[in-house]
């Protein structure tokens, strides 16, 4: 998912790199190094996950460097609720708009 910036602290480019920095340039989870080749012939890259979700959360403890397989995996629970909600949401607007009501909440 694609990271929505009006959601970061304009310093957000500092922090993450002080964290890659601190990590020493490797995924804190599973040891992978920056740049180090994939198994589909690509590059990883480190990313700096938010482990309560909140990007405004930037306190050192809550920030751990992570390549991209281990980030996607620890956010695949809250993408998936994203993801639902959107879909109930979408329905429920398609509903509407043609003019029909919901019996119950699709949330």
């Amino acid at each position: 998912m694609p990271m929505d910036r009006r959601n970061y602290s304009p310093d957000w480019p500092e922090i993450s790199l002080a964290a890659r920095i601190r990590a020493g340039w490797r995924c804190e989870w599973c040891g992978v190094a920056q740049g180090a080749t994939t198994r589909s012939g690509g590059r990883v890259v480190l990313t700096v996950a938010h482990l309560n979700h909140h990007p405004q959360d930037n306190r050192p403890e809550n920030l751990r460097a992570l390549c991209q397989a281990c980030h996607l995996s620890y956010d695949a629970r809250v993408h998936a609720e994203h993801a639902a909600a959107t879909r109930a949401r979408k329905r429920a607007d398609a509903a509407r708009t043609a003019g029909q009501l919901a019996l119950w909440d699709e949330g």
